[in-house]
């Protein structure tokens, strides 16, 4: 992404000895992953008669990994991996588990994380506004933590904007462990953790294409490789190509969507797999903001009529985001029923946010104008931001099975961290590199009372846009996370089985200051060192059903400052569940209960409008103290029929805090289903679903005016609503399908968010979209 930048000395890069080790690592297994090509050519020359020990078996690689769901055809996963680190079935897993799977993601045409996690069991989300900041919540708290193929990767806390940065087309399926799940990552999240599976390289050759167009000029085409790099398939390869383009129900809204996945796998030996690979996707949204919503009141008092298109976001409004990942895995199996996995990656970053809104404020605050019905009131507000990160994660461990008092059970050992550096860059009046048509902002480049709007009956988002560029001036924030922990798996009976185990987690974090000069201060150092319990326990019932029960700690560190620029504390607590699961029919279908009881303490609360000191980031609090969630929930997936599958997923929701208002809804409902049609109709297949969610109350800041200053704040109740989607699929020959999608498909109005800056978020309009597919 291109930057306007001064002429200035060059901004020193810092090392760091896990960078370089990640790096070296990354480089030795690159290294590694061309020999076996050398090793398959001189195995296809070698003479009829060498010795049978000195040849590799003909494929030593299965077709599909342990959790891969891609081709199942199935809304049910055999077996999952993120809740303890150990593959498990979702029956022998202590904690309410959910899979996305390839098929439902095909089904439902879902593309970004912003759609996944508003068609998932359990999850709710709010959009902040236009297209800019989402979050996400499961249990009655905000989800913080994601991962790809058991790595920790940014994003998720607040208002991440992670919404829409993220490819799907680039993944086998989606793991959501509901719950905390502290043990593999040393964060305990009562919510949920978020675990992406990267499509993988198979022994098959295959390629396959797609085009399709839909509601407002949308477009997308991919592009699907497995090619075997060798006779045998000891080589193989799988390449992604994923593109979006298109505008959206919102005036002068458009996005566009790139993901690009490459990755070589190989067998060294009949008992060592080593695979690199790199990724790379880019988001581009223009037309949004922050603060770009839809006005809920005029100045005297009286209610909007805004349609859903409305877009308060100037013409030249703009974020941008980018992130290109390099990243390894080796498998070693050691012998005994021992095996082994190193895995790495290494990823920078780019965003830049450039925006620009018709807002209505005063000098009170940021929500403290409204419009008046005359066309005045209306000021451009607009901030400008530009950051970069750099992130090198590994991850060690190994797994096997052992003998105790007569039984085999099963234990893991593991090394999991990362590194992690994020870099904000200043711009300010005073450093002279920020101003929107000569008008200095006043101190940091944020606009809010400069810039008036004539009449904002007539907006159409045109408007003098930012002169920017960069200096030395920045702040670096450094953040070391590192853990050992273990697990073990007990038989204690044929029927009674126990997980326990805990994890060391060593946390630090730092920012440094540079000025213009390039003179640093470091401050805001904190430290942690946590160790994190795990149990569970599994009771066989049958050859059917299992009972069990998990308890766990909650610890996060938050990366939310105060307005006085400090950390807020750890959040810290505990998790309880407990359920029954089963698999029915052979285990083509899953099927689960569950209770749970949670207790935060020091959750970030927003802090009005105030930010942090010499940045533009939102300020918080520790408000949150005291919040504790119980509710109950079930989920079934899987096949019915070997032509009949579907998802079911409710969640009923209970939080004790008297000073949390309604906002996550306190029933949840999903459903998924798809139909092959028999006999001669055997070519289409049919499907259809819905999502429907109960009430939500939401704070009101400041409220509806009364004249005279004074307010009405009372909680703003947005009813319950139902969503649903259907789908046609058409087999039209042996390599040719045609799919038809139609989300929202009574055209409800809803609302995504309602309250916030006095303004709410229409949620998408019904949106049809026709694709077809080639596979050779």
């Amino acid at each position: 992404m291109a930057s306007r930048h001064a002429s200035v000395p060059a901004i020193p890069s810092r090392p760091h000895t896990m960078h370089r080790a990640v790096r070296s690592a990354l480089l030795s297994l690159t290294v590694a992953s061309i020999l076996p090509t050398q090793a398959a050519r001189a195995a296809n020359a070698a003479e009829p008669g060498a010795a049978e020990d000195s040849v590799l078996p003909a494929v030593i690689a299965t077709a599909v990994r342990d959790t891969a769901t891609e081709g199942s055809g199935s809304y049910g996963a055999r077996a999952a991996s993120s809740s303890a680190g150990l593959t498990l079935a979702p029956r022998d897993t202590p904690q309410a588990v959910s899979v996305v799977t390839r098929q439902q993601l095909d089904d439902q045409n879902i593309q970004n994380m912003d759609q996944l996690l508003n068609i998932a069991s359990g999850i709710s989300s709010t959009q902040t506004d236009v297209g800019a900041r989402s979050t996400y919540r499961a249990r009655g708290f905000d989800i913080t933590t994601y991962r790809v193929d058991g790595l920790e990767i940014s994003g998720g806390a607040d208002f991440s904007g992670i919404g829409s940065s993220i490819n799907l087309d680039l993944y086998d399926h989606v793991e959501v462990v509901r719950g905390a799940n502290g043990l593999l990552g040393g964060k305990g999240d009562p919510s949920a953790t978020i675990n992406l599976s990267r499509k993988r390289p198979t022994t098959e050759r295959g390629i396959s294409g797609g085009v399709r167009v839909g509601s407002w000029n949308s477009k997308h085409v991919d592009v699907d490789a497995n090619l075997p790099l060798s006779d045998d398939s000891r080589v193989r390869s799988r390449f992604v190509i994923s593109s979006d383009d298109g505008g959206t129900f919102r005036d002068r809204e458009h996005v566009s969507n790139l993901g690009v996945l490459g990755i070589v796998e190989a067998d060294l030996t009949a008992d060592t797999r080593v695979s690199v690979g790199i990724q790379h996707e880019k988001t581009r949204n223009d037309g949004t903001s922050w603060g770009a919503n839809v006005p809920i009141w005029y100045a005297d008092g009286t209610r909007t009529n805004f349609s859903r298109s409305y877009n308060p976001a100037a013409n030249w409004s703009y974020t941008d985001r980018e992130t290109t990942t390099l990243f390894a895995d080796l498998e070693q199996k050691l012998g005994g029923g021992w095996k082994a996995n190193l895995s790495l990656a290494h990823s920078k970053g780019e965003a830049i946010n450039n925006f620009g809104v018709a807002k209505a404020n005063t000098a009170g605050g940021l929500w403290g104008g409204f419009y008046n019905q005359d066309g005045t009131g209306a000021v451009l507000n607009g901030i400008h931001s530009e950051s970069e990160s750099e992130r090198s994660s590994m991850s060690l461990a190994a797994n096997g099975p052992f003998q105790l008092f007569g039984r085999e059970h099963e234990a893991m050992v593991g090394i999991n961290g990362y590194h992690l550096e994020d870099t904000s860059y200043t711009f300010s009046s005073n450093l002279g590199n920020c101003n929107i048509g000569g008008v200095s902002a006043g101190g940091s480049c944020q606009y809010r009372l400069q810039l008036p709007i004539a009449d904002w009956r007539n907006w159409d988002g045109n408007y003098a846009g930012f002169n920017t560029y960069r200096t030395n001036a920045r702040s670096e924030t450094t953040t070391d996370s590192i853990g050992l922990y273990t697990a073990a798996r007990f038989n204690l009976t044929d029927a009674l089985k126990t997980i326990v185990g805990a994890r060391l987690t060593h946390y630090k974090t730092y920012i440094d200051t540079f000025t213009l000069q390039n003179a640093v201060s470091r401050n805001n150092v904190m430290r942690h060192d946590v160790v994190t319990p795990y149990a569970g326990i599994i009771y066989d019932l049958n050859a059917n059903y299992s009972l069990y029960a998990s308890y766990t700690d909650i610890f996060n560190p938050q990366s939310q400052r105060d307005r006085d620029g400090e950390y807020l504390k750890p959040v810290t607590g505990s998790s309880y569940e407990a359920g029954i699961k089963g698999e029915l029919l052979d285990g083509a279908l899953n099927v689960s209960a569950a209770v749970f009881q949670a207790k935060q303490n020091n959750v970030a609360v927003a802090d009005g409008a105030n930010l942090v000191p010499g940045t533009a980031s939102q300020a918080y609090i520790a408000g949150g103290s005291g919040v504790e969630t119980k509710g109950f929930e079930f989920e079934a997936s899987g096949n019915l029929t070997k032509n009949w599958t579907a998802m079911v997923g409710y969640t009923y929701l209970s939080v004790d805090n008297v000073n949390t208002v309604e906002r996550d809804p306190r029933q949840i409902l999903r459903m998924q289903t798809s139909y092959r049609l028999p006999d001669e109709w055997n070519k289409l297949t049919v499907g259809g679903g819905v999502s429907w969610q109960s009430h939500s109350v939401w704070s009101a800041m400041p409220g509806r005016p009364l004249g005279g200053g004074a307010f009405d704040d009372t909680p703003l109740k947005t009813g319950a609503y139902a969503l649903f989607n259907a789908m046609a699929r058409y087999q039209i020959n042996d390599n040719l399908v045609a799919t038809l999608n139609v989300s929202n498909l009574f055209d409800k109005t809803y609302y995504r968010q309602y309250g916030f800056y006095d303004g709410l978020i229409y949620g998408e309009p019904r949106k049809i979209s026709l694709g077809l597919r080639a596979s050779f």
